[in-house]
């Protein structure tokens, strides 16, 4: 593969990896949807809260997918009868009413604007969602990309003000202590992203980021090169009785240098590896009930026990 054209990112580690070990997957599927993108995958419900929570967070999501709304309960008949007044006289149409979580999703947004000023985060355009590359070092045909939710920014910490970068996450349960999002014991978690975005920002390229200078000034630069750069999720739960949130700071060492290194090693080998076998299927149902193409002729549509 080319990887100069094909970023290695940590969404492509995530699909192969956890926690640095090979998982069950279908390189076919991750063939299709995420290098030559003949298919998308639908977002999970708690996907698209967690996008629809980031737009109205910082105005818009990852990769372009703004989410503006989220799934209503139906419209009764007095409201259809309702809109077929307002349809032919022009007018906005009338909404189903909100669910109760996205009604508490609605309350973290606004927690969320009220802490960036109690914490003296900043949010601004120019620092959302923002696109990084840069070549890896163990090889210059690699490219590295990072999308950073919120870089660079101030954070007021244990009453000093530091640098961060920060990343946020949305979660039914924040004190859940097993499985992907253990947020409840967050030593379990995989940190590919915290490992990612730590590297990237401190092997920043002017060539590959003409724009840097307009966000990355030389005080934040020095910071970097000074070790005092952040890196932290910010947790918010939309569930359970009370509304919270939480930091984790993932902190940077030659440990987890050497983790990221060896993470993208694997994912490029994985990778050559399924291109050299033509991409094969890997037929099973907890794999393929999910998946968009649904005419794979090795699809499993049947779970058995």
């Amino acid at each position: 593969m080319d990887y100069l054209k094909f970023p290695i990112n940590q969404s492509i580690i995530r699909k192969v990896l956890r926690n640095g070990e090979e998982i069950d997957v279908c390189m076919r599927k991750i063939y299709l949807t995420n290098i030559k993108h003949v298919f998308k995958d639908e977002p999970s419900r708690p996907m698209l809260s967690g996008k629809y929570f980031e737009t109205q967070c910082l105005g818009k999501s990852a990769r372009g997918d703004t989410v503006n709304d989220l799934p209503r309960k139906k419209l009764t008949k007095p409201m259809l009868a309702e809109n077929a007044v307002r349809k032919s006289e022009g007018k906005v149409l009338l909404q189903g009413e909100k669910y109760l979580d996205h009604i508490r999703i609605d309350d973290q947004v606004s927690r969320f604007k009220a802490l960036i000023k109690h914490n003296r985060i900043i949010i601004d355009p120019a620092n959302v969602q923002v696109p990084l590359f840069t070549l890896w070092e163990k090889d210059p045909k690699v490219m590295l990309k990072a999308e950073l939710d919120i870089f660079p920014t101030t954070i007021l910490l244990n009453g000093e003000l530091e640098a961060a970068i920060i990343d946020l996450k949305l979660t039914g349960d924040i004190h859940n202590t097993y499985g992907e999002y253990c947020y409840g014991k967050p030593e379990f978690l995989d940190l590919i992203q915290g490992k990612m975005y730590h590297y990237i920002v401190r092997n920043l390229d002017k060539t590959l980021n003409p724009d840097i200078d307009n966000i990355v000034t030389d005080s934040v630069r020095k910071l970097i090169k000074d070790d005092r750069i952040k890196f932290l999720l910010w947790i918010f739960n939309y569930k359970g009785q009370v509304l919270e949130d939480k930091f984790i700071r993932v902190e940077w060492d030659e440990n987890k240098n050497a983790e990221l290194h060896e993470s993208i090693r694997k994912t490029i080998s994985i990778l050559d590896k399924a291109e050299a076998e033509a991409w094969p299927t890997t037929p099973q149902y907890s794999l393929c009930k999910n998946c968009p193409w649904t005419e794979c002729p090795d699809k499993i549509k049947m779970e058995t026990i």
